[in-house]
């Protein structure tokens, strides 16, 4: 799958798999703030928006988005009031809540409609259009990037517009529209280029890659993912670069080559166990698990899955999971081990049946053959014989009596006129008869009778 940047419409930054821009640091000051209570009330509104927009915890997140929206409309303020609707879908997305983060949304959008400002208009679109892409409503997400897309153009926000380019492409390239997908992400690309953004440019190059990917250009593929790649490292962010690596091994996967889907995922296992990306090294212990055990190298494919059952456990922060996880492990690869022997079973019931059914095939094939060759022969001598019979019949009867005969089975009677009749006899054919042999006889019978033939065809005569 591509990626998505999110845009947050209140720091000038975009950012990718955090979801929004947040900052911890900046949030635990503003929380004492809050806490003591004291500051001056006409900063209230203020605080509230800095500790929505930047808490890292989804709950107090979503906490102080309710209270910013309570106090901005205490105060009448309809730009704060915006933004605690817009936080507090941030909030409801993060906790996958998505019908309630778009309701959240949808109310943000109706503040600024009113207001007319297509900048934060369209930045609210793109949010709702995220969602919708979620949600795989592919229709309204499309619809809503289209309508971000008009408002942009025409603010001053190149940045904005981009981002909404950008996810517009990976929305057509997750529904197969790969044409449209490229037009909108190398638009994007030019865009983030122009205003030296490499956040932009590593994603749309990124996305590039994965469209490149899907419609079979492997070299260019490469190419853009790798430099993506490259942008990625130098701003330190590795979590796209695994998702990248790891989306193009299930794009190989999927296209049959195995080995080209192995090393993505092998370069995304080994960026992902350096930076200490548990979630990502799960994930490409379980792809490789997958692609060894298609490969039947089932020995291979089981190291996998356990590092993958280890790995999986240990990004979880529960106590009882944690108590559990070697029973579970051993469970799970013992349950792994008698599926891949299973499979192993299969495979070669598979190949026996395969093999049976490949012999069957054969004689079938050649009883059919040996049946087609007797028909072929049978319709050729009965081709043979009507023919024969159609000469025969043509040579003693007119043609348009034989056809009469030949379609009704029977000749009406005809009426001549005027009519010459010729009547022959060959003097003593009786006396010569008994002495000549009946080949020489039907020879000689047989030359008188061609003589009148030529006659009755010199004068158009019937005979």
């Amino acid at each position: 799958m591509c990626q998505k940047l999110v845009l947050q419409l209140v720091l000038p930054c975009l950012c990718i798999n955090g979801i929004f821009c947040q900052n911890q640091k900046l949030a635990d000051s503003l929380e004492l703030i809050y806490s003591s209570g004291k500051y001056v009330q006409t900063d209230k509104l203020g605080i509230l928006k800095g500790l929505a927009v930047n808490h890292t915890d989804t709950e107090k997140k979503l906490l102080y988005s309710i209270a910013l929206i309570q106090s901005a409309k205490d105060l009448d303020s309809i730009d704060y009031l915006f933004s605690g609707y817009q936080e507090k879908g941030n909030a409801l997305r993060l906790k996958s809540d998505l019908n309630h983060a778009l309701e959240s949304y949808l109310k943000a959008a109706e503040l600024v409609r009113k207001d007319k400002s297509n900048r934060r208009l369209g930045g609210i679109y793109i949010a709702i259009a995220d969602v919708y892409s979620i949600m795989e409503n592919h229709q309204n997400s499309t619809n809503y990037y289209k309508k971000a897309i008009d408002l942009l153009r025409v603010s001053n926000d190149p940045i904005s517009l981009a981002s909404a380019l950008l996810n517009a492409g990976d929305e057509y390239c997750n529904v197969g529209k790969l044409d449209s997908a490229l037009m909108y992400t190398e638009e994007s690309q030019l865009i983030f280029d122009q205003n030296k953004s490499n956040l932009g440019q590593a994603y749309s190059l990124g996305n590039l890659g994965m469209i490149y990917a899907k419609s079979g250009n492997k070299v260019q593929a490469e190419k853009n993912i790798n430099k993506a790649i490259i942008l990625l490292e130098n701003l330190g962010e590795f979590y796209p670069i695994c998702d990248y690596l790891g989306s193009m091994s299930e794009i190989y996967y999927e296209r049959g080559e195995i080995q080209k889907a192995l090393s993505y995922s092998g370069r995304s296992l080994q960026l992902a166990q350096k930076n200490g990306l548990k979630d990502q090294v799960s994930d490409a212990n379980l792809k490789m698990s997958k692609y060894y055990e298609k490969l039947g190298d089932f020995s291979k494919s089981l190291q996998h899955y356990k590092n993958y059952v280890t790995y999986r456990d240990s990004v979880s922060n529960i106590t009882s999971v944690q108590l559990m996880a070697d029973q579970r492990t051993d469970f799970e690869v013992s349950q792994k081990q008698v599926e891949l022997n299973q499979q192993k079973r299969n495979q070669e019931i598979i190949a026996i049946a395969a093999a049976i059914a490949l012999g069957l095939i054969i004689i079938i094939a050649i009883g059919l053959y040996r049946r087609n060759r007797f028909i072929k022969k049978t319709n050729t001598i009965i081709e043979e014989e009507k023919n024969r019979a159609e000469l025969l019949l043509l040579n003693i009867l007119p043609e348009g009596t034989a056809n009469e005969l030949k379609q009704n089975g029977k000749v009406q009677a005809k009426k001549f006129e005027s009519a010459t009749v010729l009547f022959t006899d060959f003097k003593e054919f009786t006396h010569y008869a008994e002495y000549l042999s009946p080949e020489l006889l039907v020879e000689s019978v047989d030359l008188y009778f061609s003589k009148f033939d030529e006659i009755m065809d010199k004068y158009n005569l019937e005979k």
